[in-house]
């Protein structure tokens, strides 16, 4: 890679980290869903299905419903999305056999607690799926108002019928500082720093953010 590629990458990922960080409104939420080969009740998903998984198209009709059920729930001021593909499948002499399936990486701005403490319709809906302990998240198990957030964050997601209800489908954490949310961004992004047939327009998935194109 030469000088003048690897400048034009930093430079693209600093404007998009810089339109991410612009609203100032910490903490950010930074989440990892992947999509399962079992349904909800522990059945095998139909092939049919599971092919969408490594077709991009079907993946950002995914991304763009998630985009819009966080919107209607929680309101907050910015969604960015991107998707990366699982490491492939090598065949015996370490060649690329099969590219993995995608997942997706979301950043949001905060939820705020006003949000939480004065919930619309569709929040106290949310509040009586089961979280992470098994129990509904209106429960006062979940004392601390961050895991409050992350766990309605999740139950929405899971509204999506690609994200079921394992554990292991979404995985969510908030992020509290500047340099954090850069490293989260720059990981977001790793994909275009590594893979020479691979454009930041590849993974961001601007459909279902709210980025303007650099």
């Amino acid at each position: 890679m030469n000088i003048t590629s690897i400048n034009t990458i930093k430079t693209i990922k600093e404007t998009i980290f810089n339109q991410v960080r612009e609203g100032d409104d910490y903490p950010y939420l930074y989440s990892v869903i992947t999509f399962g080969f079992y349904d909800n009740q522990g059945y095998k998903l139909p092939m049919s299905e599971i092919r969408k998984y490594w077709d991009r198209g079907e993946v950002i009709k995914t991304c763009k419903l998630i985009y819009n059920m966080l919107k209607e729930h929680f309101g907050m001021d910015g969604i960015w999305m991107f998707i990366e593909r699982h490491a492939p499948l090598l065949d015996d002499d370490g060649d690329v056999a099969r590219e993995g399936r995608f997942h997706i990486n979301i950043i949001s701005s905060c939820i705020k607690d006003s949000t939480i403490e004065e919930p619309n319709r569709k929040v106290r809906r949310l509040m009586l799926e089961n979280g992470k302990y098994d129990v509904p998240i209106e429960s006062n198990v979940y004392t601390n108002l961050d895991d409050l957030k992350i766990e309605l964050f999740n139950a929405c997601c899971k509204r999506a019928n690609w994200v079921n209800r394992y554990k292991y489908s979404i995985d969510t954490q908030m992020v509290y500082d500047p340099a954090d949310l850069e490293s989260v961004s720059y990981y977001c992004l790793k994909d275009y720093d590594s893979k020479s047939n691979i454009d930041f327009t590849d993974i961001v998935v601007f459909e279902a953010s709210d980025f303007y194109k650099p």
